[in-house]
């Protein structure tokens, strides 16, 4: 059976009512066409941790995804990623390793290059992570050198619920616009995050986007 018979029968199904079928999230080679129009430079940004305690846990994969964006939320091409593990010092939590994949042996004695992450940062417009109260303090406690950004939340900056969509998680909004992925992993969760932020919302017909774009030009 071909992948276009397998598409004919998932719309089929979608359009009885009675079934929804959701796709595998594959990374686009673009999302609009080039208008000429002027472009800004977002990264979508992920952090696994050992654990959310700010004070005793430690950063231990850091994804960044850039992507280029203008002023009405419209996102346009997937640039460049950034992916790199650090060694807490610390054994990781079983649960964590059950949870993100990343075991002790895929961390020891790696260390993140400061300097390679603010080069990769430079000219960045806006920096976005779901739920950046969390990556933000764990960024900038591993990365007190490199210059402030303007932050966005996909998570809180968005009224999801007043969207039709019941949950924050990144893995529930992800199945109401009928997709799924392999989450908990850095640069994967950067790249579903931008999908995301591609969508129409249900109830304001806008952009996901356009949240943070304005929350950008207010800064």
């Amino acid at each position: 059976m071909t992948s276009d018979n397998l598409a004919e029968f998932a719309k089929k199904l979608n359009n009885s009512q009675d079934y929804r079928v959701l796709t595998r999230y594959k990374k686009p080679s673009f999302y609009n066409q080039d208008d000429g129009g002027p472009k800004l430079i977002g990264v979508f940004l992920d952090i696994e941790a050992t654990g959310l305690s700010y004070d005793q846990d430690k950063l231990i994969e850091l994804g960044m995804v850039k992507f280029e964006y203008d002023s009405t939320g419209k996102i346009f091409r997937i640039l460049n990623e950034f992916n790199a593990y650090q060694d807490p010092h610390m054994p990781i939590p079983e649960f964590i390793t059950s949870l993100t994949g990343i075991t002790d042996d895929m961390v020891t004695g790696k260390t993140i290059n400061s300097s390679a992450v603010s080069q990769f940062l430079d000219g960045v417009d806006l920096m976005v992570a779901h739920n950046a109260q969390f990556d933000r303090v764990f960024f900038e406690k591993t990365f007190p050198n490199i210059s402030a950004k303007p932050w966005a939340c996909s998570m809180f900056d968005i009224d999801w619920r007043n969207e039709q969509i019941e949950s924050y998680k990144l893995e529930y909004i992800a199945y109401k616009y009928n997709f799924f992925y392999e989450g908990h992993r850095a640069i994967n969760d950067c790249l579903v995050g931008i999908h995301i932020l591609s969508q129409t919302l249900y109830n304001s017909k806008s952009l996901a986007l356009k949240c943070q774009c304005q929350l950008e030009m207010d800064q």
